[in-house]
């Protein structure tokens, strides 16, 4: 601001210093009137000369403040993407970590059932004429309340496992919202662009009225509409960019949705089973007959629960091609200066070709089938 003053002050300087010169040579001799007619235009053009060097250098510090925004703007858009590049190896991590704790409170889940039904089959809840276990009803129930102390940890830790992936479907849904403003940038990077070329245009005029004078000025006026023009075509490849990314996001954050959506779907089954499992045993009298009847019943539960758990080999399969496109963006990203990014349809087509399972190609927001977990006939238990 202080050079813009500057150069103004010695603009006007410049004409005053003419007026007072023919003033001083005025005073000094005696002109005819045709003599004062020729000093009279001279102070005109000096004035007229200054007045439009001060107009240029006004121009000139207009396009250096649009090119000051524009690289602003640039900057703050590739911050953006080194942000992307730095959280999503982060997100990555988290993905993994859910998996891993899901499918160790599976694992957990099915040891702790699979040894209570062995149990069962030890006290005779198996067959209705075992005595053995008619003999050992009070170490029955010690065993079920036993059950019961275990699987309470086991559906808290499967608890906390969802909340964890909520946090994550959390941060990514912030991004989601971060995309949008980073388009809204790239659109104002546009418009900067525009803007530029437009005084760097009206530059050019003004250079070419003043005459040899603004010639230099004019070449600077050239540069500044190329660099605006390479600064639109920049801004439309990061919109560009950022669209993509943005797709991609919301796939992301769909499948993550699904998954946990299927979480919640097991977590509530396997907390009714467990409270069925619960309820059995505290109804449980003193009649061996009745503890026989009970013990079908919550072995044919536990049995069917160790079925409906299969539901973590389908999680794991969505959490792989979660985590496979993650790695896919966080390369693109890292190579958004040397690559073109595939078209939203072309990577919404390649994702699709690694599901394995009919969930996996709902559309967003569309309930997923009830008997989805039927609908395959590989047995993983």
């Amino acid at each position: 601001m202080s050079t813009i003053l500057s150069r103004k002050n010695a603009d006007l300087l410049l004409a005053v210093s003419g007026v007072l010169i023919i003033s001083i040579i005025l005073l000094v001799q005696h002109f005819s009137f045709a003599q004062l007619g020729a000093c009279a235009a001279i102070v005109f053009a000096t004035t007229y000369l200054g007045w439009q060097l001060h107009i240029s250098r006004q121009r000139q510090a207009e396009l250096e403040q649009q090119d000051e925004n524009l690289r602003a703007s640039a900057a703050l858009v590739y911050e953006v993407a080194h942000l992307l590049s730095s959280i999503l190896p982060l997100w990555n991590t988290h993905v993994g970590s859910v998996k891993q704790q899901a499918e160790n409170a599976v694992g957990q889940l099915i040891g702790s059932f699979s040894s209570m039904i062995n149990q069962f089959d030890l006290a005779g809840f198996g067959a209705v004429g075992n005595t053995d276990a008619t003999k050992n009803t009070d170490a029955t129930i010690t065993l079920l309340q036993l059950c019961k102390k275990e699987l309470t940890p086991v559906i808290d830790s499967l608890g906390k496992m969802i909340a964890s992936k909520d946090e994550l479907l959390q941060s990514i849904r912030e991004l989601a919202a971060a995309t949008t403003e980073m388009q809204s940038m790239a659109h104002e990077v546009g418009q900067i662009a525009a803007q530029t070329n437009l005084v760097a245009l009206n530059a050019a005029i003004e250079a070419a009225r003043v005459g040899p004078q603004g010639r230099g000025f004019a070449v600077v006026a050239d540069e500044v509409r190329k660099l605006s023009f390479l600064s639109a075509d920049t801004g439309k490849r990061i919109g560009q960019r950022v669209d993509q990314v943005s797709v991609i996001m919301k796939q992301a954050l769909n499948a993550a949705d699904r998954a946990t959506i299927q979480d919640r779907k097991v977590l509530e089954v396997s907390g009714a089973v467990v409270r069925d499992v619960l309820a059995h045993v505290e109804s449980m009298g003193d009649s061996a007959e009745q503890m026989r009847h009970y013990g079908k019943i919550i072995r044919g539960d536990v049995e069917n629960l160790l079925v409906s758990l299969q539901f973590q080999d389908r999680i794991s399969q969505i959490l792989d091609v979660v985590s496979t496109d993650i790695n896919k963006l966080q390369m693109s990203v890292a190579q958004i200066d040397n690559e073109q990014l595939p078209s939203s349809e072309e990577w919404i087509e390649s994702l699709q070709s690694t599901y394995t399972m009919q969930d996996e190609y709902h559309a967003p927001g569309e309930a997923t089938s009830q008997n989805s977990s039927t609908e395959t006939e590989i047995t993983f238990f």
